[in-house]
Order: C-alpha cells, then structure tokens, then sequence
C-alpha cells in the first residue's frame, strides 16, 4: 500500500507539473500581434507599400499561419508586384480587397487619392487593425489643353532623394484616346535610363523608368513623363466637372532598389 500511496504521488506530480507548462488548461497559448508595419512607413498615395505583421505564436511556427488581411480602400495582392503590375489590366486600386496568405508578408496598393484608411490582420481568433493616413503623392499630374481639343498629362517628381527608377499608370476615360508618351530628362539623358511605356492599352498608360549601372538616384524636382491624348471619336469634349485622367500604382526606388519613404 505504502508503495502504491508513493507512485500516485509521483503521478500527480507530473500531471501537475504537464498542466502547469501548458498554461493549465493542456492547449496552445494565443496567437498575439503587436504591430502591422509598413514599408515604406509612410504612404504616398497610389504607391505600393509592403506589409507586415510582428506575431508570437509559442508552439507554433510564424510562418505556417494563416494571416487574413483587410484594407478599407485600395486592393491587395499576395504576390510581390513588378512592372507587369502596372501592365495588368486588372491591376485597379480603387476599391477595398483583402487576401489570406501564409506568406509573411503581403503588398498594398494605396488608393490614387489621400485619406484615412484602415488596415486589419486576423490571425486565428486574434485581431491587429490600424489606421494609417496616407498623404499627397510626390509625383503629380498636371493637364493643359492642345489644338484640336487634345490634352497633355504632365507627370513630374517632386522634392525626391535619390530616385533611381520609378513606374506608374495614367488610367483615362473612354473620351480620350493616348497617342503618344515622351520621356522626361529628370532621370537622365537617353543614353543614361532605359524606359517602357504602352498607348494601346484598355483605359491606361503604363511607364517606367529606370536609371542605367551602379550609379546614384537624382534628388530634387523634375518632368518624368508627357502623354498626349486626342478626344476619342464618341466624343469631343468633357465637362470640366469629370476626372478624365488618374495617376495611380506608383513604385519609386532608390539606387538601393528600397522603396521611397516620404515624410
């Protein structure tokens, strides 16, 4: 009996000392989320933002997760973007989206316009959000009418520290029609970039650009781009109540290929 007495003493001190390590109740502990971050940290609009997320999960591997991303406005994508992001069709970012990945890491397209926009994680039963401000982009458009009722679309880089390559898309509306896009010197002479852009696409113009060799980004304020458009053959004018043309999806890099963070 005395032998018998002593072993279920063992017994329930290892059951005691099992509970104990696993939090008391036998299961896993919490998946917790300190901070969604952001890269670049702040937000241009229409620019391409890397998010992430800082998880514990004791027990469990980070990356084996399910991360359920949300934003209030613009659209998402798990796949890191490239230029052929910007020669998609599909590639909008107007209307809010959200994406499930275990990657840790998933790319937001900010909307073309600032505001307030709210970015949610949910991993498990736990919930991340924050909200964001995401400011006046450094690259801006300017319109000015032609002959024959044509406009020009003026894109120029503002304030930048060592741009090295920078891609975008003019999306337009079904009134105009793109015939032409010319180059701007701000990131150097012909012989000094190598540069793509396209007039035959559905409702856009995509360009990019890019410096040439191991050389230093430009700093200050210049014309990356020109596009000129003819009024389509429905219609002639606008009201200058319309938004014809929209600069969205922009990816600026410096001589590190890091994207630029504006304050």
């Amino acid at each position: 009996m005395r032998l018998i007495s002593k072993l279920g003493l063992v017994l329930v001190a290892v059951i005691a000392a099992s509970l104990s390590a696993c939090g008391g109740g036998g299961g896993v502990d919490p998946v917790t989320i300190t901070a969604i971050n952001l890269n670049p940290s702040t937000v241009a609009a229409g620019s391409i933002v890397t998010l992430s997320a800082s998880i514990s999960a004791p027990g469990q591997s980070v990356s084996s997760l399910v991360k359920n991303w949300t934003v209030s406005a613009g659209s998402l994508t798990a796949d890191q973007p490239d230029f052929s992001l910007l020669l998609r069709e599909t590639a909008r970012g107007a209307s809010a989206a959200s994406v499930s990945t275990t990657a840790n890491s998933v790319y937001w397209v900010a909307p073309a316009t600032a505001g307030s926009v709210t970015i949610t994680v949910q991993v498990d039963e736990t919930i991340k959000t924050q909200n964001i401000t995401v400011g006046a982009s450094p690259v801006t458009l300017s319109v000015t009418s032609g002959a024959g009722g044509g406009k020009t679309c003026t894109i120029t880089a503002h304030d930048v520290t060592d741009l090295y390559q920078v891609a975008f898309r003019l999306s337009f509306t079904s009134a105009w029609s793109p015939d032409s896009v010319a180059i701007g010197g701000f990131l150097g002479d012909a012989g000094d970039i190598l540069e793509l852009s396209m007039t035959n696409q559905n409702g856009f113009v995509p360009v990019a650009i890019t410096r040439k060799g191991n050389v230093a980004g430009v700093n200050g304020t210049g014309e990356l781009a020109s596009i000129e458009f003819s009024p389509s053959g429905s219609s002639s004018s606008v009201s200058q109540a319309d938004v014809p043309f929209v600069l969205e999806i922009m990816d600026m890099r410096d001589s590190n290929d890091d994207p630029i963070s504006f304050d």
